[in-house]
């Protein structure tokens, strides 16, 4: 047996090894940042809401502020394609709105216990019930994000909201819930999964109080579902069977002092617990596989206190800071971005660009007759 050569084969095989470890921490460690590229802007002087944007179409879906109910369809110039009101009339679907966005080639707006079909000149399909247990329900304002996702090549929504305040928590809360509930737009079947394991503090026995809304992200380009809670440290993703194929752990930041209470203790009672001590992953956006999930640090605790004016409390939670962690096919690509501008990176344009989405008068030092959202793209620091 030729031992020398063996031991060179080991030795290089080591390389390898080693080579390829520090490449992965060299590029887990890498330092990026957003940079101004672009802009959305249209000529319309009412602030409007964006909801979505559709990567095929280069379309954007908007809604005016209020309770009129107007939605537009948008295009990349800032071009209106199509406008009606929905609020009222045969082809509304009402006023209250929990999620809404496009589904291949049609809208899909999950309204207060029904979801409404769309075509792209904003004209009604059908609807079907979908019951649903919400603790908010806001008039032509999404609490967060539509997301969509394709079982078998057929598109589907994802619709769940349950944040309904349970009386009473089960033990086995965690253990049971399917975290998305798909729903197929052309008839409103509903496939329910998704499962997370035991290395969720959530299977700990523990709840935490307003911070257990999941958070997802995908879309028609994506191979996998991803979820994260607000307290939780690891994301989770699905595949198309809704069987769990990947984590990856995202390091919490500082000031981040999580309310913990025991699952017997999770019910209404724990409705007026402090919760803006903790530190929250909130939001995610991106195009396929590729993605950043939005952090919110907690406040420092020596700032909380009783009887605070409405000024100083203002001024605690403006300290709050804003990261973005970016991941890329199933790994995390970069070190937290820190974010200091006012709104947040509301959707993925595809190829690292994001949209920012705040109110006009935060955005722009000089108020301006038309509409203008900036678009920054996530870089590398040289």
């Amino acid at each position: 047996m030729n031992y020398p050569y063996l031991l060179f084969l080991a030795i290089l095989f080591s390389g390898l090894i080693s080579c390829s470890s520090s490449r992965e921490e060299h590029h887990e460690q890498a330092e990026m940042d957003f940079i101004l590229v672009d802009s959305l802007v249209f000529d319309e002087l009412q602030t409007l809401r964006i909801l979505d944007y559709h990567p095929g179409e280069e379309i954007f879906l908007m809604v005016t502020q209020g309770l009129e109910g107007r939605y537009f369809i948008i295009d990349k110039n800032g071009e209106v394609l199509a406008e009606e009101v929905l609020s009222e009339g045969p082809n509304a679907f009402g006023m209250v709105l929990h999620r809404a966005g496009f589904v291949r080639d049609e809208l899909m707006f999950v309204s207060d216990q029904e979801i409404f079909l769309y075509d792209l000149n904003l004209q009604q399909l059908r609807k079907f019930p979908f019951e649903q247990e919400t603790m908010v329900r806001m008039v032509h304002a999404p609490l967060d994000n539509f997301n969509s996702f394709s079982l078998d090549n057929v598109p589907h929504g994802i619709a769940n909201l349950s944040d309904r305040l349970l009386d009473k928590y089960p033990v086995d809360y965690f253990d049971t819930l399917n975290y998305f509930h798909l729903v197929n737009p052309a008839d409103g079947a509903v496939v329910k999964g998704g499962k997370i394991d035991d290395s969720s503090i959530f299977k700990q026995g523990y709840f935490y109080p307003r911070k257990d809304k999941p958070v997802f992200f995908s879309d028609r380009h994506s191979e996998v579902l991803s979820l994260i809670l607000p307290a939780d440290s690891i994301l989770f993703q699905f595949d198309e069977n809704l069987s769990l194929v990947n984590k990856i752990r995202l390091d919490r930041q500082l000031p981040d002092q999580l309310s913990r209470l025991p699952m017997e203790e999770a019910g209404r009672s724990a409705f007026g617990k402090d919760i803006t001590l903790g530190a929250s992953f909130t939001h995610m956006a991106g195009q396929g596989n590729t993605f950043i999930v939005e952090y919110k640090t907690g406040i420092n605790p020596e700032q909380s206190r009783a009887g605070l004016s409405r000024e100083e409390l203002s001024a605690v939670m403006a300290s709050r800071k804003t990261y973005y962690y970016p991941i890329r096919e199933g790994r995390q690509m970069g070190q937290p971005v820190p974010w200091d501008k006012p709104g947040l990176l509301k959707l993925g344009l595809g190829d690292n660009r994001y949209l920012h989405y705040a109110e006009q008068a935060e955005i722009h030092e000089e108020e301006k007759d038309y509409q203008c959202y900036y678009i920054y793209e996530l870089r590398v620091k040289k």
